[in-house]
């Protein structure tokens, strides 16, 4: 073996061994730290790449999932203010079969056509009070399908349920939806068994149209449970791949770490050793 001075090549070679050693250890440690593999692009670009997109579609599923909790309080606001409305109907149709009855005096016929328009006017009280974070629910002022983003992503098709704007039509009294008539008219229709047999049917319709708006409100309810479902099976497929791509195995940069420990504490005692070669020429000079 040639003795050099000006480079010592076994020196630089276990310099680059020691440096490589080092920095694997850095790596080892760093991941081990973080819990990543993955903790830059120049780590695994490609990598980082595909699970910077599955980040996004976890994220963006988790809060399409609280649109959709938000939309079932929305219809649950709307399904509950329609019970009480179909409770204050069916009374009125029992109070409306009594009347229809020729059996009772004008004082009765009007006690019964009073508690009517009480009702019809709490009806009304109950349909301009509905309300959803500043929505009126069932005083007609929305005019459009409600649209609820239960997915990700912009494809409506794919990420959006809408809700029937028939779900929020105005239940008020005299509204189209139930059509019971005027308040001012109820006492002349009480006061007639046979006009207030023939009002029967009027309250029958209304009461068809709570229970129309309600089974609406029902399937959208049965969709959104399904969407919600759906999401669920993403958030943890793509939680699983991401985890795949960007986890450490603790035990595996355990092992590594150790491994490149010995490795440059080698490296540093050989490079004594090497630094150290040049020195023979002098023992050959003062020979």
């Amino acid at each position: 073996m040639a003795i050099i001075v000006n480079t010592n090549l076994s020196s630089l070679r276990t310099q680059n061994s020691l440096n490589s050693a080092s920095n694997a250890m850095n790596t080892s440690l760093e991941r081990m730290s973080t819990g990543y593999k993955i903790n830059s692009a120049k780590d695994d670009a490609a990598g980082m790449y595909v699970a910077t997109n599955l980040n996004k579609q976890i994220s963006g599923s988790k809060i399409a999932q609280s649109n959709i909790e938000t939309g079932n309080n929305v219809l649950s606001t709307v399904e509950g203010n329609l019970d009480v409305i179909l409770d204050n109907l069916n009374r009125i149709r029992d109070l409306t079969v009594q009347a229809s009855n020729g059996v009772y005096d004008t004082n009765s016929q009007k006690a019964m056509s009073d508690e009517v328009v009480a009702r019809m006017e709490e009806i009304d009280r109950i349909a301009e009070a509905a309300d959803f974070n500043g929505l009126k629910l069932l005083n007609g002022t929305i005019t459009t399908d409600l649209r609820l983003q239960v997915g990700a992503n912009a494809d409506e098709d794919a990420n959006c349920i809408k809700v029937d704007k028939s779900v929020f039509a105005s239940m008020k009294s005299s509204g189209t939806a139930l059509n019971l008539g005027q308040t001012t008219a109820i006492s002349t229709t009480f006061s007639d068994p046979e006009d207030a047999a023939a009002y029967i049917e009027t309250v029958d319709e209304a009461i068809e149209a709570v229970n129309t708006s309600k089974a609406t409100i029902g399937a959208i309810q049965n969709r959104l449970e399904a969407a919600s479902a759906s999401l669920t099976t993403t958030i943890e497929n793509a939680t699983a791949a991401q985890s795949t791509i960007m986890d450490a195995d603790i035990a595996e940069e355990s092992a590594e770490y150790t491994k490149q420990q010995i490795l440059r504490q080698t490296s540093a005692t050989l490079l004594v050793q090497a630094n150290a070669l040049p020195s023979l020429a002098l023992t050959l000079i003062a020979g």
